[in-house]
Protein backbone atom coordinates (compact mmCIF):
# COMPACT_ATOMS: atom_id res chain seq x y z
CA UNK A 1 0.00 0.00 0.00
CA UNK A 2 1.40 3.09 -1.05
CA UNK A 3 2.20 5.75 1.65
CA UNK A 4 -0.13 8.59 0.99
CA UNK A 5 -3.24 5.89 0.93
CA UNK A 6 -1.83 4.93 4.31
CA UNK A 7 -1.68 8.66 5.74
CA UNK A 8 -5.11 9.17 4.28
CA UNK A 9 -6.63 5.96 6.30
CA UNK A 10 -4.71 7.58 9.22
CA UNK A 11 -6.22 10.96 8.62
CA UNK A 12 -9.79 9.59 8.89
CA UNK A 13 -9.33 6.95 11.48
CA UNK A 14 -8.41 10.36 13.26
CA UNK A 15 -11.01 11.97 11.96
CA UNK A 16 -13.66 9.94 13.23
CA UNK A 17 -12.19 9.76 16.68
CA UNK A 18 -12.57 13.74 16.71
CA UNK A 19 -16.12 13.90 15.34
CA UNK A 20 -17.00 11.00 18.10
CA UNK A 21 -15.62 13.46 20.65
CA UNK A 22 -17.34 16.21 19.58
CA UNK A 23 -20.57 14.38 19.39
CA UNK A 24 -20.96 14.77 15.46
CA UNK A 25 -22.28 11.13 15.11
CA UNK A 26 -23.39 11.90 11.26
CA UNK A 27 -20.22 13.44 9.84
CA UNK A 28 -18.78 10.63 11.99
CA UNK A 29 -20.56 7.77 10.90
CA UNK A 30 -19.71 9.32 7.52
CA UNK A 31 -16.10 9.20 7.95
CA UNK A 32 -15.86 5.62 8.93
CA UNK A 33 -17.74 4.42 6.03
CA UNK A 34 -15.58 6.48 3.46
CA UNK A 35 -12.21 5.16 5.36
CA UNK A 36 -13.49 2.14 5.65
CA UNK A 37 -14.17 2.71 1.65
CA UNK A 38 -10.76 3.50 1.07
CA UNK A 39 -9.59 0.56 2.84
CA UNK A 40 -11.43 -2.06 0.35
CA UNK A 41 -10.17 0.06 -2.68
CA UNK A 42 -6.40 -0.58 -1.42
CA UNK A 43 -6.90 -4.04 -0.31
CA UNK A 44 -8.25 -4.69 -3.73
CA UNK A 45 -4.96 -3.22 -5.23
CA UNK A 46 -2.96 -5.69 -3.07
CA UNK A 47 -4.81 -8.12 -1.44
CA UNK A 48 -1.68 -9.11 1.22
CA UNK A 49 -2.61 -6.24 3.27
CA UNK A 50 -5.30 -6.38 5.55
CA UNK A 51 -4.18 -4.58 8.52
CA UNK A 52 -5.75 -1.07 7.57
CA UNK A 53 -9.52 -2.78 6.40
CA UNK A 54 -9.43 -4.25 9.77
CA UNK A 55 -8.63 -1.42 11.54
CA UNK A 56 -11.12 0.79 9.66
CA UNK A 57 -13.60 -1.77 10.03
CA UNK A 58 -12.89 -1.70 14.17
CA UNK A 59 -12.76 2.23 14.68
CA UNK A 60 -16.34 2.14 12.82
CA UNK A 61 -17.68 -0.49 14.79
CA UNK A 62 -16.27 1.05 17.73
CA UNK A 63 -18.43 4.23 16.52
CA UNK A 64 -21.48 2.08 15.98
CA UNK A 65 -21.46 0.61 19.56
CA UNK A 66 -21.50 4.04 21.00
CA UNK A 67 -24.26 5.45 18.87
CA UNK A 68 -26.15 1.49 19.66
CA UNK A 69 -26.41 0.26 15.92
CA UNK A 70 -25.51 -2.89 17.99
CA UNK A 71 -26.01 -5.21 15.17
CA UNK A 72 -23.85 -3.58 12.52
CA UNK A 73 -21.19 -2.91 14.74
CA UNK A 74 -20.58 -6.93 15.52
CA UNK A 75 -20.88 -7.17 11.88
CA UNK A 76 -17.67 -5.09 11.39
CA UNK A 77 -16.08 -6.44 14.16
CA UNK A 78 -16.41 -9.89 12.51
CA UNK A 79 -15.26 -8.59 9.06
CA UNK A 80 -12.50 -6.92 10.95
CA UNK A 81 -11.79 -10.60 13.39
CA UNK A 82 -12.14 -12.65 9.67
CA UNK A 83 -9.58 -10.86 7.97
CA UNK A 84 -7.04 -11.49 10.78
CA UNK A 85 -7.04 -14.69 11.98
CA UNK A 86 -4.37 -17.06 11.52
CA UNK A 87 -2.06 -14.05 10.44
CA UNK A 88 -0.04 -14.29 13.38
CA UNK A 89 1.33 -12.28 16.86
CA UNK A 90 1.58 -8.59 15.03
CA UNK A 91 -1.88 -8.41 15.00
CA UNK A 92 -2.70 -10.41 18.58
CA UNK A 93 -3.84 -7.44 20.45
CA UNK A 94 -6.07 -6.16 17.78
CA UNK A 95 -7.66 -9.88 17.81
CA UNK A 96 -7.71 -9.71 21.73
CA UNK A 97 -9.85 -5.94 21.86
CA UNK A 98 -12.04 -6.50 18.95
CA UNK A 99 -13.48 -9.77 21.03
CA UNK A 100 -13.34 -8.01 23.97
CA UNK A 101 -15.56 -5.71 22.24
CA UNK A 102 -18.00 -8.07 20.36
CA UNK A 103 -18.37 -9.62 24.37
CA UNK A 104 -19.51 -6.02 25.16
CA UNK A 105 -21.95 -6.39 22.45
CA UNK A 106 -23.18 -9.70 23.46
CA UNK A 107 -23.62 -9.21 27.15
CA UNK A 108 -25.84 -6.23 26.41
CA UNK A 109 -27.83 -7.87 24.06
CA UNK A 110 -28.41 -10.71 26.22
CA UNK A 111 -26.49 -13.30 24.81
CA UNK A 112 -24.70 -15.04 27.23
CA UNK A 113 -22.84 -17.84 25.70
CA UNK A 114 -21.33 -14.95 23.12
CA UNK A 115 -20.84 -12.74 25.86
CA UNK A 116 -18.78 -15.46 27.73
CA UNK A 117 -16.55 -16.91 24.38
CA UNK A 118 -15.67 -13.56 23.29
CA UNK A 119 -14.38 -12.39 26.79
CA UNK A 120 -12.98 -16.08 26.90
CA UNK A 121 -11.22 -15.53 23.94
CA UNK A 122 -10.09 -12.21 24.67
CA UNK A 123 -8.63 -13.42 27.90
CA UNK A 124 -6.54 -16.28 26.34
CA UNK A 125 -4.94 -14.19 23.68
CA UNK A 126 -3.84 -11.06 26.46
CA UNK A 127 -2.52 -13.54 28.55
CA UNK A 128 -0.48 -15.74 25.87
CA UNK A 129 0.79 -12.29 24.64
CA UNK A 130 4.78 -11.54 25.75
CA UNK A 131 4.78 -9.76 27.74
CA UNK A 132 1.23 -10.44 28.81
CA UNK A 133 -1.51 -7.63 28.70
CA UNK A 134 -2.21 -8.42 32.87
CA UNK A 135 -4.48 -5.02 33.37
CA UNK A 136 -6.32 -6.38 30.38
CA UNK A 137 -7.32 -9.81 32.04
CA UNK A 138 -7.99 -8.53 35.12
CA UNK A 139 -10.37 -5.67 33.77
CA UNK A 140 -11.89 -8.60 31.49
CA UNK A 141 -12.05 -11.23 34.12
CA UNK A 142 -13.85 -8.58 36.11
CA UNK A 143 -16.33 -8.50 33.20
CA UNK A 144 -17.04 -12.16 32.76
CA UNK A 145 -17.33 -12.63 36.14
CA UNK A 146 -20.73 -10.62 35.82
CA UNK A 147 -22.23 -12.72 33.30
CA UNK A 148 -21.15 -15.89 35.46
CA UNK A 149 -23.23 -13.50 38.45
CA UNK A 150 -26.15 -13.30 36.23
CA UNK A 151 -26.43 -16.81 35.38
CA UNK A 152 -26.01 -17.95 39.09
CA UNK A 153 -22.63 -19.55 38.55
CA UNK A 154 -20.93 -18.15 42.11
CA UNK A 155 -18.17 -19.76 42.04
CA UNK A 156 -17.10 -19.34 38.75
CA UNK A 157 -17.91 -16.02 39.69
CA UNK A 158 -15.66 -15.76 42.40
CA UNK A 159 -12.85 -17.65 40.74
CA UNK A 160 -13.15 -14.59 38.11
CA UNK A 161 -12.83 -11.82 40.41
CA UNK A 162 -10.04 -13.33 42.98
CA UNK A 163 -7.80 -14.16 39.87
CA UNK A 164 -8.63 -9.67 38.71
CA UNK A 165 -7.63 -8.80 42.17
CA UNK A 166 -4.69 -10.53 42.54
CA UNK A 167 -3.26 -8.93 39.32
CA UNK A 168 -4.47 -5.03 40.29
CA UNK A 169 -3.24 -5.92 43.44
CA UNK A 170 0.07 -7.06 42.31
CA UNK A 171 0.53 -4.33 39.86
CA UNK A 172 -0.62 -1.54 40.93
CA UNK A 173 -1.73 -2.04 44.78
CA UNK A 174 -4.43 -2.03 47.06
CA UNK A 175 -5.04 1.40 47.03
CA UNK A 176 -5.06 1.40 43.60
CA UNK A 177 -9.37 2.49 42.05
CA UNK A 178 -9.16 -0.79 40.08
CA UNK A 179 -8.42 -2.88 42.83
CA UNK A 180 -11.30 -0.92 45.13
CA UNK A 181 -13.83 -1.74 42.04
CA UNK A 182 -12.96 -4.92 41.86
CA UNK A 183 -13.42 -5.07 46.19
CA UNK A 184 -16.37 -3.56 45.58
CA UNK A 185 -17.73 -6.43 43.18
CA UNK A 186 -16.41 -9.14 45.29
CA UNK A 187 -18.23 -7.68 48.63
CA UNK A 188 -21.45 -7.54 46.66
CA UNK A 189 -20.87 -11.31 45.17
CA UNK A 190 -20.32 -12.38 48.76
CA UNK A 191 -23.55 -10.94 50.10
CA UNK A 192 -25.40 -12.47 47.44
CA UNK A 193 -24.03 -15.99 48.42
CA UNK A 194 -24.30 -15.09 52.39
CA UNK A 195 -20.96 -15.08 52.97
CA UNK A 196 -20.80 -11.95 55.36
CA UNK A 197 -17.44 -11.81 56.81
CA UNK A 198 -15.76 -11.72 53.70
CA UNK A 199 -18.29 -9.27 52.56
CA UNK A 200 -17.37 -6.98 55.21
CA UNK A 201 -13.74 -7.27 54.73
CA UNK A 202 -13.92 -6.86 50.55
CA UNK A 203 -15.78 -3.80 51.35
CA UNK A 204 -13.43 -2.14 54.07
CA UNK A 205 -10.84 -2.90 51.54
CA UNK A 206 -12.95 -0.81 48.76
CA UNK A 207 -13.85 2.30 51.51
CA UNK A 208 -10.08 2.68 52.88
CA UNK A 209 -8.81 2.99 48.98
CA UNK A 210 -11.65 4.92 47.86
CA UNK A 211 -10.64 7.17 50.80
CA UNK A 212 -7.25 7.34 50.24
CA UNK A 213 -8.03 8.21 46.57
CA UNK A 214 -11.30 10.30 46.28
CA UNK A 215 -11.74 11.79 49.69
CA UNK A 216 -14.57 11.28 52.06
CA UNK A 217 -17.16 13.07 50.60
CA UNK A 218 -16.85 11.41 47.09
CA UNK A 219 -20.23 9.63 45.72
CA UNK A 220 -17.44 6.49 45.19
CA UNK A 221 -16.80 6.43 49.08
CA UNK A 222 -20.83 6.94 50.10
CA UNK A 223 -21.13 3.31 47.59
CA UNK A 224 -18.70 1.54 49.61
CA UNK A 225 -20.45 2.80 53.27
CA UNK A 226 -23.32 1.79 51.76
CA UNK A 227 -22.68 -1.57 51.22
CA UNK A 228 -20.51 -2.10 53.89
CA UNK A 229 -23.48 -1.05 55.91
CA UNK A 230 -25.74 -3.61 54.30
CA UNK A 231 -23.15 -6.03 54.85
CA UNK A 232 -22.78 -5.40 58.49
CA UNK A 233 -26.77 -5.08 59.02
CA UNK A 234 -27.23 -8.77 57.69
CA UNK A 235 -24.37 -9.80 60.53
CA UNK A 236 -26.32 -8.09 62.68
CA UNK A 237 -23.66 -5.26 63.61
CA UNK A 238 -26.40 -3.04 64.00
CA UNK A 239 -24.84 -0.22 65.42
CA UNK A 240 -21.44 0.25 63.24
CA UNK A 241 -24.07 -0.40 59.91
CA UNK A 242 -25.99 2.40 61.07
CA UNK A 243 -23.09 4.52 61.41
CA UNK A 244 -21.99 3.56 57.73
CA UNK A 245 -25.27 3.81 56.57
CA UNK A 246 -25.11 7.97 57.81
CA UNK A 247 -22.22 8.49 55.99
CA UNK A 248 -23.65 7.22 52.71
CA UNK A 249 -26.38 9.30 53.32
CA UNK A 250 -24.50 12.45 54.07
CA UNK A 251 -21.88 11.93 51.28
CA UNK A 252 -24.51 11.48 48.57
CA UNK A 253 -26.78 14.21 50.12
CA UNK A 254 -23.45 16.37 48.97
CA UNK A 255 -23.68 15.08 45.87
CA UNK A 256 -27.10 14.85 45.32
CA UNK A 257 -27.59 16.07 41.44
CA UNK A 258 -25.18 13.46 40.26
CA UNK A 259 -26.20 10.52 42.02
CA UNK A 260 -30.09 10.69 42.68
CA UNK A 261 -30.49 7.14 42.24
CA UNK A 262 -27.89 5.68 44.28
CA UNK A 263 -29.23 8.35 47.34
CA UNK A 264 -32.95 7.25 46.64
CA UNK A 265 -31.61 3.23 47.21
CA UNK A 266 -29.44 4.02 50.27
CA UNK A 267 -32.21 6.02 51.45
CA UNK A 268 -34.80 3.51 51.06
CA UNK A 269 -32.37 0.51 52.21
CA UNK A 270 -31.75 2.76 55.10
CA UNK A 271 -35.57 3.89 56.27
CA UNK A 272 -35.72 -0.37 55.92
CA UNK A 273 -32.78 -1.30 57.99
CA UNK A 274 -34.33 1.04 60.92
CA UNK A 275 -37.86 -0.29 60.75
CA UNK A 276 -36.22 -3.81 60.93
CA UNK A 277 -34.33 -2.81 63.73
CA UNK A 278 -37.49 -1.48 65.61
CA UNK A 279 -36.98 2.36 64.65
CA UNK A 280 -40.50 3.20 63.14
CA UNK A 281 -39.73 7.31 64.07
CA UNK A 282 -35.82 7.04 62.15
CA UNK A 283 -37.61 5.23 59.49
CA UNK A 284 -40.14 7.16 58.82
CA UNK A 285 -37.67 10.59 59.26
CA UNK A 286 -35.03 9.13 56.53
CA UNK A 287 -38.05 8.49 54.09
CA UNK A 288 -39.65 12.38 54.59
CA UNK A 289 -35.65 13.87 54.02
CA UNK A 290 -35.07 12.00 50.85
CA UNK A 291 -38.36 12.56 49.57
CA UNK A 292 -38.16 16.00 50.34
CA UNK A 293 -34.86 16.65 48.90
CA UNK A 294 -35.49 14.38 45.90
CA UNK A 295 -38.34 16.73 45.30
CA UNK A 296 -36.54 19.81 45.78
CA UNK A 297 -34.43 18.36 43.33
CA UNK A 298 -36.73 17.81 40.46
CA UNK A 299 -38.62 20.51 40.54
CA UNK A 300 -35.17 22.54 40.60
Amino acid sequence: MESGTVNLLQMLEDRVRELCYQEKWDEAVHAAETAVRKAREAGEADPSIVGELALSLEVKGDLLRQIGQLDQSLMDYAEALDLLQGRGEPFSEQIARINASMAVICDEQGNAEGAKQHYQDAIAIFEEMDPPSDLDVADLRNNLAFVFEAEGDFDQAETLLLKALEITHDLLGKDSEETASICNNLGILYQKTQHFERAKEMHRMSLNARELLHGENHPDTGQSHANLAVALSESRKLEEAKEHFEQAILIFEKNLEEVPEDYETVALNYAQFLKASGDEKGALRVAKRSSKKLKKLLNG
